[in-house]
């Protein structure tokens, strides 16, 4: 095949969406300016090569939504998971925009085989009733819905108390808070012992008590101990001991003190929340 037949091949197996039938070729071919006995021999060679990549081309279904957690609380983070695996058309990037209870989702992407789904993130939302648009010029829109509902009885704490923590004048310990859409509540506290040997303490077992003024949460606190993290890992080994009580006062969303009692050192920290940006 010659270098100008090879080029256009090239380019038809591109454009093999494009190709609605054997006239296209032939204007092609006819592009070419070769003599007409070739162009017979031409164009069967360009359309065996055609047919070949339109036959070796992915199948394309479409893409789906889901919408994760599938019935959100009030401001819990969301999600939508986008899957492409049927589609041929894998994401390479993904922005999000909302208009009063409208979000849209816009996503581009290449042709290619994907392997697994893909979350995007749509926020935190109050109570209420929602639509999520996927949008994308090669395939129709998929909307979906989502209704958020209420996080908190009354009595309950008012804000998520989830993230980093510390003392900006201490800096070297901190307080890891994991606070759930149904107040559970898990902190991880890692200091020092007496020997200067980093040391990791939990609090948890415990409840809430909320005022007008501030949101207390008291619980017991433990340390634990288990298996090498460079040997097989056995859960037999791993063993809570029970060393104390804390208390977490959140005087607003970001500030409170921390006051504890453990394994026989009693004490008081200011703490705030860690901006991470």
């Amino acid at each position: 095949m010659s270098e100008q037949a090879r080029s256009l091949a090239e380019h038809l197996i591109r454009d093999v969406d494009d190709v609605a039938d054997g006239h296209f070729v032939r204007e092609r071919v006819r592009a070419l300016r070769v003599p007409r006995r070739r162009q017979v021999r031409l164009r069967l060679g360009l359309a065996v090569l055609v047919t070949a990549a339109a036959t070796c081309s992915p199948a394309h279904g479409q893409a789906t939504l889901e919408i994760v957690p599938s019935s959100p609380r009030y401001q819990e983070p969301v999600y939508a998971r986008l899957d492409f695996r049927a589609s041929g058309y894998c994401l390479t990037d993904a922005s999000v925009s909302m208009n009063e209870s409208t979000l849209s989702v816009t996503y581009t992407g290449d042709q290619g085989v994907c392997r697994s789904a893909v979350d995007v993130e749509l926020g935190r939302f109050p109570v209420g009733n929602y639509m999520v648009t996927l949008l994308n010029p090669r395939e129709p829109p998929i909307v979906k819905g989502f209704t958020v509902s209420p996080r908190f009885a009354v009595g309950s704490p008012r804000v998520d108390y989830s993230g980093m923590w510390w003392n900006p004048a201490e800096s070297g310990w901190g307080l890891s808070i994991s606070h759930g859409p149904t107040h559970q509540f898990f902190a991880a506290w890692f200091v020092y012992d007496a020997a200067g040997v980093p040391t990791w303490y939990t609090l948890e077992s415990g409840g809430w008590s909320v005022s007008a003024s501030q949101t207390i949460y008291d619980g017991r606190v433990y340390r634990y101990s288990g298996p090498y993290l460079g040997s097989a890992f056995d859960p037999a080994k791993v063993a809570p001991r029970d060393v104390g009580t804390a208390r977490v006062t959140f005087g607003s969303a970001t500030s409170g003190s921390l006051t504890y009692s453990i394994e026989g050192v009693s004490g008081f920290k200011t703490i705030a929340r860690l901006p991470i940006e």
